[in-house]
């Protein structure tokens, strides 16, 4: 009998150990995020070097493939599309930002697969989110964490899209920003 009462005390500790109490679950420590590289201008003459040609690009390689802009001289011709591209770089010489101007007003779809064309080819999306003053989405690519190394370990990347104006209109995108600033699902940017 004894035995027993003993068995059940000791269950019962351990029930409510197991349990916790009604209210709102402990905060989880904050993930560990690699640090957010700075964007800076992107140095110039360097030689090309092997790995991505464009977003993710060691910025002696972007330059290689790119042509520069005749009326700014500091962003490069978009491409097939008529607009510009300004670049930014990490302290590396990798080209961690992009934003793409094109030259007219641009829909959504058109943008996007502006945007996929610089992104690396193996790179999936993870979300797509509207907001009142922008569309986010945003892809990792294991060909940009390799690149990329300590500048963006996980291989995550931001895609952007603003319209003119406070608020969003997909008929009319104005500005497509390609950055590695996002963490996996941080999508709390301000638009």
């Amino acid at each position: 009998m004894r035995t027993l009462a003993l068995l059940v005390f000791t269950s019962c500790l351990v029930l409510i150990g197991a349990c916790s109490l009604p209210g709102p679950a402990p905060k989880s420590p904050a993930a560990a995020a690699a640090p957010t590289p700075t964007a800076l201008v992107c140095p110039e003459g360097l030689p090309a070097r092997a790995g991505l040609t464009n977003f993710g690009a060691f910025i002696g390689t972007w330059q290689a493939m790119h042509a520069r802009d005749p009326q700014n001289g500091s962003d490069y011709k978009l491409g097939a599309a008529l607009g510009r591209v300004e670049v930014r770089c990490s302290a590396g010489g990798f080209v961690i930002e992009e934003q793409i101007h094109p030259l007219n007003q641009t829909p959504a779809g058109s943008a996007l697969r502006l945007a996929l064309t610089d992104v690396p080819d193996d790179a999936r999306k993870i979300y797509d989110h509207m907001h009142e003053g922008c569309r986010t989405l945003q892809y990792a690519s294991a060909k940009l964490a390799r690149q990329l190394a300590d500048d963006d370990r996980d291989g995550h990347l931001s895609i952007t899209f603003e319209s003119d104006g406070p608020t969003y209109n997909p008929a009319s995108v104005t500005v497509i920003r390609i950055d590695v600033v996002d963490i996996l699902g941080g999508d709390s940017q301000r638009c």
